[in-house]
């Protein structure tokens, strides 16, 4: 590219007064890009007695379309890791310092909290290395074009984000110091308000510095951005290791599952039992004439999810008797994976309680 040829052509074009929309239509129109178009513009300008601020060079190229785009989409990815990180970490918390009165009523320590912690570390696994990525990407453009300049867009988004972490830090430290004035701070509440802080503190770091180095070109150590990504990713590793420990496995993940749909197939088995024992006065003699009169009262499933055997069911007493309410008992068993020591979800089954192999249920209905 012969830049001094076109500044000259630019700056003859100036002087004689030829606009410079022109100017960059004329260049555009013969194969010019517009950020080489610019840059000669700028030095046509600065040439022909235009002042330039003390300490800047001129000619920069500015941050191309694919750059800014990922740039934003380096915004996207950290949102994503921000909330998942956070995400971990609570429900990490939550399974060590669980809350009496928020967890009782929810089957939380094997369902809605692993699957709270099993997709932060989805989220993480795949959104970090991207986030990653795309921050070295723009850091190494601005690395070795030194006069390139970025747009509008991406200063603006910038400095949203670094608005956005320095309020959290703030509402953060308020929130944490009102709780601890109205004497109602707790382990559980102390962790989760020094997580948020430090996950808005080294974002508004990281960008404070970003700042300083892209829009304000002072020399900013790698050493330093090194540093705090180290320590970013030592939080993700750390976090992850301790969700798969609070959680189990993939396959602990897997083993719980079925747990939980033989829970709710014993519960669906036991509402059947009951409706059929109040239309014909007393208790089904087999899973196979349940299913066969199974009409009002919903579907059943009989077979375990896993194995695919039948769930045991015994009469232990039909309801017998002249009495108003009559009282038959019958039992339900079925193999399970793990022990569940709690056995209250959102269904409010009581088969979520359960010793690991067989555990069996006795259950008492009546025929009016």
């Amino acid at each position: 590219m012969d830049t001094a040829k076109l500044a000259a052509y630019v700056g003859e074009q100036l002087r004689n007064r030829v606009a410079p929309k022109d100017i960059k239509e004329q260049l555009a129109a013969v194969g010019w890009l517009e950020d080489e178009a610019d840059a000669a513009l700028a030095r046509g300008l600065a040439e022909a007695g235009v002042p330039v601020p003390e300490g800047k060079e001129v000619g920069g190229k500015k941050a191309s379309v694919a750059e800014i785009a990922v740039n934003f989409f380096s915004f996207v990815l950290l949102g994503a890791v921000a909330f998942a990180l956070g995400a971990l970490y609570f429900g990490i918390i939550n399974r060590y310092f669980p809350d009496p009165l928020v967890d009782r009523t929810l089957y939380y320590q094997t369902n809605t909290l692993a699957k709270v912690i099993h997709y932060a570390i989805a989220t993480l696994i795949i959104a970090y290395p991207l986030y990653y990525a795309a921050v070295r990407i723009w850091f190494r453009r601005f690395h070795a074009e030194v006069k390139k300049t970025e747009s509008r867009l991406t200063k603006w988004l910038t400095y949203i984000v670094l608005i956005a972490a320095a309020g959290t830090v703030v509402g953060d430290l308020i929130t944490a110091l009102f709780t601890f004035f109205q004497g109602e701070i707790t382990v559980r509440f102390f962790l989760k308000a020094v997580t948020v802080l430090i996950i808005g503190a080294m974002i508004f770091i990281f960008y404070f510095l970003e700042r300083r180095k892209i829009q304000y070109g002072q020399a900013i150590e790698r050493t330093v951005f090194a540093s705090l990504g180290s320590a970013v990713s030592a939080l993700i590793v750390v976090g992850i290791i301790l969700g798969f420990v609070a959680t189990g496995s993939p396959t602990t993940a897997r083993m719980v599952g079925f747990d939980m749909q033989r829970s709710q197939d014993l519960q669906s088995i036991s509402y059947a039992v009951q409706s059929f024992t109040r239309r014909f006065e007393r208790l089904p003699e087999s899973l196979d004439e349940l299913m066969q009169a199974n009409g009002s009262y919903g579907p059943i499933t009989a077979l375990d999810p896993e194995t695919g055997t039948p769930y045991e069911y015994r009469v232990v007493a039909q309801p017998l008797g002249t009495s108003a309410i009559r009282e038959g008992t019958y039992e339900l068993c079925a193999i399970f994976s793990l022990v569940a020591e709690r056995g209250v979800t959102a269904y409010g089954t009581k088969y979520d309680a359960h010793d690991a192999g067989r555990s069996c249920f006795t259950e008492i209905t009546s025929a009016k």
